[in-house]
């Protein structure tokens, strides 16, 4: 694990389809590369250690590769959900330097118990997506709209900001 800040253990599909939204009958690959240079973009500006973990591509086992991002298909006969419970049960006291990415409340449930940090995909997916240039209803910035807004912060906003104070804290 690398010593400099927190793992992040990626539930891939989640993420997957809160970024980019494909139809069912859709093929995911393309999204999965997307998805793929996403991760490494902020694997190497957060320098953070990421592992993806996939739903049974691994035709008898788990299948990973590691260069660089840790990217993790596991058997037909495992979830990503259960390889990343699996992998929290494993890492006992080192778990409190992990965080999981899911939109699976029983994952994070579960993980959260243990003591790893538990972040929705849908609020990491916004963290991946660059907020220059959106605009608000008012046709400012959004940026600056927020920035002097009395309004109380969303759920997903309050989740960035934990993760950004735990950055510092950890740097």
């Amino acid at each position: 694990m690398n010593q400099r800040g927190r793992e992040i253990v990626v539930d891939g599909y989640n993420l997957l389809h809160a970024l980019y939204h494909p139809a069912p009958s859709t093929p995911l690959e393309p999204f999965r590369r997307k998805l793929e240079q996403r991760l490494l973009h902020f694997q190497t500006v957060h320098r953070r250690t990421l592992t993806l973990v996939y739903d049974g591509d691994g035709r008898h086992g788990d299948s990973s590769t590691h260069s660089p991002l840790h990217t993790v298909f596991t058997s037909r006969r495992k979830s990503a959900d259960r390889w990343i419970v699996d992998y929290v049960k494993s890492l006992n006291p080192r778990v409190k330097m992990v965080t999981i990415v899911s939109s699976d409340e029983e994952i994070r449930r579960y993980a959260s118990a243990f003591g790893a940090e538990c972040i929705k995909s849908e609020t990491f997916a916004s963290m991946l997506t660059p907020r220059s240039g959106r605009k608000g209803d008012g046709g400012e910035q959004e940026d600056n709209r927020k920035k002097f807004s009395s309004d109380e912060l969303t759920g997903d906003e309050v989740e960035r900001w934990k993760l950004l104070f735990k950055r510092k804290q950890d740097g």
